[in-house]
């Protein structure tokens, strides 16, 4: 049984999957929703899962995949004051006009908040404080991106730190710095992004560890070698539990999908 918050299964990838470059990976979603029906998974969409509720269901085990938050808290000052590459994918915010991406994920949802902002007709920047951009997106991804980009005059920055932000008139003031020392600049647009990975939305794996066997606890030696998960804290325990992907903290699909095939196989 599976207790999905959303109307639709799929979460990041179906976001990532609105892109036209991006969209085979609704096929991940789609396959394995195929293979739930024919082995006759239950799932309750629009239901935000809690503690009673899951407890009602009397489980054996649970799996707790609840990814996480766009992290944009990165800043000395002016977090408030900007937005994540998420919100821009997703569509509940709109591009501005002039606009600095601050990426230091270094994946594709940086890249891809850029193309929906510069295809909108705003000017953009992407800055990152490594020495070279998008490191997580690799080069045959990355070519039809830049080719994308180069022609909508994106311009990209490296080895600065964005520092700061603040508010003046209908403009933000952007302040930039390096880890290298000695520079202090800034920039003036009307919008800010952050890509900066994601934080665990891990509240209800917290609340339901008093109530589980392993009291949330892995055996990391039994999942790389492929062997069932034996452990065992509490004696007043009812279920094991576990969490995976972004629950656990940002990481890419591949791994989500990894760490779900290695405790799933054995249940």
């Amino acid at each position: 049984m599976v207790f999905e918050a959303a109307n639709n299964p799929g979460g990041q990838i179906r976001l990532t999957a609105q892109s036209e470059r991006r969209r085979e990976m609704i096929g991940i979603i789609d396959w394995r929703m195929s293979q739930c029906d024919k082995q006759g998974v239950i799932f309750h969409f629009n239901t935000w899962a809690d503690v009673d509720i899951i407890a009602a269901e009397n489980p054996d085990v649970v799996i707790v995949a609840t990814g996480g938050l766009p992290h944009t808290d990165v800043l000395t000052k002016g977090n408030e004051l900007v937005v994540s590459s998420w919100d821009i994918i997703s569509g509940d915010v709109k591009p501005g006009t002039n606009v600095l991406i601050y990426d230091d994920a270094g994946d594709h949802a940086g890249l891809q908040a850029a193309e929906i902002i510069a295809k909108a007709g705003a000017k953009v920047e992407i800055m990152t404080p490594d020495r070279a951009f998008a490191p997580e997106v690799m080069a045959m991804n990355l070519v039809p991106y830049m080719r994308s980009l180069q022609k909508l005059d994106t311009t990209f920055t490296v080895t600065y730190r964005l520092d700061a932000a603040e508010r003046s008139g209908n403009q933000l003031i952007a302040h930039v710095g390096s880890d290298y020392g000695g520079i202090s600049k800034q920039r003036v647009v009307d919008q800010i992004i952050v890509n900066h990975g994601t934080i665990p939305l891990d509240d209800l794996y917290f609340e339901l560890k008093p109530g589980s066997k392993n009291l949330g606890e892995v055996s990391y030696d039994a999942l790389l070698s492929g062997a069932p998960q034996t452990v065992e804290r509490n004696l007043a325990g009812t279920y094991q539990l576990f969490r995976i992907g972004d629950a656990v903290a940002a990481r890419n699909t591949h791994a989500a999908i990894y760490d779900a095939l290695r405790l799933a196989k054995d249940i």
